[in-house]
Parts: C-alpha cells; structure tokens; sequence
C-alpha cells in the first residue's frame, strides 16, 4: 500500500496595502521550491466565481457596503479552502497564501466595527497553520503604492493596522517589522517558520 503523503502546512501573509505581502511571499515560495519542498502559492480573493465577483468591485469597494463584501470574501474563502487549499495540503504540498481569514477580520471587522459577526461567517474554514503580519506605517505603506486605491487614506489604513496589531496582542498572527530590506525581512519570516512550524528554508 502506497504510504499517504504527510499533510502540508498552510502560511498565510497579511498586511495593510502597501506592506510588501506579495514581495516577500513570493521570494519564500521561490525559496520552498529551491529547497525541494512542494509548495503551492495563491491569493485572495480569488479569480473562482466569487472571487471574480469581489474583483469585478474592487476599483468601488469603498461605495459597496462591507457587510456585502465581508459575505463575498467568506464565500470565496470557502470555495478557496475546500477547492484548492485542503486538497494541496492533503497531498504534502505548503500552500502560501498572500491574504486569508485574518484580511477579513482586519478590513471589513475593522471597519464594520464587528470582528466577531466577521469570523462567525468565517468559521467554516480552518484558520492557517501560521499568520505572518507584515507590519508598516500607514505614511511608509502609502508612499510605496504608485497607484491609489480603495483604502489608501491614512485613517482608514491605521484603523486597519490596529486591528492587526490587536490580533499579535492576542497570539492569533506573528508580526514582522516590514520597514526593513527585503532581505532582513524574508529572515526574519524564515527564522520564523522554523522555530514555529519546523522547517529548515
């Protein structure tokens, strides 16, 4: 009988716009993948049907209403989880992913004032293995953006920050100072990594 593969571990990066989420999760995909180790990389919201949906919004978000968009996120998430994330973990692959659960709880329970109603529509998913926080100023994150978006004001940006750091406080994500090189930055992910999950990248 064919020995079934060891199940892989979920990381998930989180981060105000501009924090350098999909930077430094694609360098650590590239690094898993130099090191040998089967690794899937994906983000959210996704390009599945609901994820579709959340983009088709995305350049109004601000004019929709965020009870609306917290539903489409979860909706997504699940269809995320159970379509792609659960199988490729299930088959020994480490699955990176550039936003998950915590996005949500941030953004839309920030803003909504109601991180709990947010993780209650949440809780048909399983939370990841490890939730890296990569931390920046709301002024540092919005001088990097060329291009405005939906919630790059600094108010908005710091309510959002403040849920995150919250959320260190309670043990939920570890926090990364992405103020940083680069390279200081992703060491500190992999030093990370490997005390909490051990792995050696």
């Amino acid at each position: 009988m064919m020995e079934r593969a060891k199940r892989g571990f979920h990381i998930s990066f989180e981060g105000i716009d501009g924090s350098g989420k999909t930077t430094v999760s694609t360098n650590l995909y590239l690094r898993f993948k130099e090191k040998g180790y089967p690794c899937f990389y994906t983000v959210e919201p996704t390009f599945m049907r609901v994820g579709s949906l959340i983009r088709l919004h995305a350049s109004r978000i601000r004019n929709v209403p965020q009870y609306y968009m917290a539903l489409l996120f979860a909706a997504d998430r699940v269809e995320h989880y159970e379509r792609v994330i659960k199988k490729r973990l299930e088959k020994g692959y480490h699955v990176i992913s550039d936003r998950y659960v915590h996005s949500s709880i941030a953004y839309q329970g920030g803003l909504l004032n109601d991180i709990e109603w947010v993780r209650m529509i949440n809780n048909r998913v399983p939370p990841p293995d490890l939730a890296i926080y990569l931390d920046v100023s709301p002024e540092k994150a919005l001088s990097r953006k060329k291009v405005s978006g939906p919630f790059e004001d600094a108010s908005t940006l710091t309510k959002i920050r403040s849920v995150y750091l919250r959320l260190v406080e309670e043990g939920e994500v570890e926090i990364v100072d992405a103020e940083r090189p680069l390279e200081d930055v992703l060491n500190n992910v992999i030093e990370i990594i490997g005390k909490k999950l051990k792995i050696s990248i």
